[in-house]
């Protein structure tokens, strides 16, 4: 073999072996509109823990691309992508082994929600069996529902289920402890709680089986870093 050959056979290599790093250090994030945790504002995309992933990027060198798009539309673009991630997800048994996790971002419980301030309370989550309920597709909190034997009508946009709330096509909402209240009073509508999940949830970015092990070890240790530090409390008192 010439020296030529050798040294074109040699940059080759190089070139193949740098591509994926190039890649791995452009990432799309992608989420769904679920204030305050994230949703699409004037300025592109907001909320706790984009603010957060975006402090956890600049610690690292990464460059993030966020977009908010259907929340199935998320999931199947991070196990399409390998470059791509989504949040904030719920880390369940089902979606262990399909993602690699940077988290915890942040944590709330699920609540069922009416528009009745004087609706009855349920001790059990799982009591409030015979109520027509409203949930989200493809999503960890209504599979939960569901698990403990309640029955819940899906929509694919959060917003359709407060509608259908006002409209009486359902009696109760399911959404989460901080975003239901949050999204609520966004759109001007006071909803109050029935029943709340012994279960505490932990919200991750999600990431495709197939990215580099050195990104998410980066991206959990300055997450890590940003707990510690305060900043993730800063973030938290500006959204109080």
């Amino acid at each position: 073999m010439s020296q030529k050959v050798a040294a074109v056979i040699g940059m080759l290599c190089l070139a193949a072996y740098v591509v994926p790093a190039e890649q791995a250090s452009h990432l799309n994030l992608y989420t769904e509109d679920y204030p305050p945790w994230n949703y699409s504002a004037a300025d592109g995309v907001a909320g706790i823990n984009v603010e957060l992933l975006r402090l956890a990027l600049s610690k690292t060198g990464y460059q993030g691309n966020f977009a908010v798009v259907p929340w199935g539309r998320a999931q199947r673009f991070t196990q399409t992508e390998p470059d791509s991630c989504f949040f904030s997800a719920v880390r369940s048994k089902e979606r262990e082994s399909i993602y690699q996790w940077v988290g915890p971002l942040s944590q709330e419980q699920v609540q069922l929600f009416s528009l009745d301030p004087a609706a009855s309370s349920f001790a059990e989550f799982a009591s409030v069996r015979g109520f027509r309920i409203g949930g989200q597709t493809e999503d960890a909190f209504t599979d939960y529902a569901e698990s403990l034997g309640l029955r819940v009508e899906r929509v694919t946009d959060i917003p359709v289920n407060l509608a259908m709330l006002q409209s009486g096509r359902i009696d109760l909402w399911l959404a989460g402890s901080v975003g239901g209240p949050f999204i609520a009073r966004r759109e001007g509508i006071p909803v109050f709680p029935v029943a709340t999940s012994e279960r505490v949830f932990e919200l991750w970015l999600a990431c495709n089986s197939a990215m580099p092990t050195e990104v998410i070890q980066r991206l959990n240790s300055a997450l890590e870093t940003l707990k510690q530090d305060g900043s993730l409390e800063a973030i938290l008192a500006d959204y109080r």
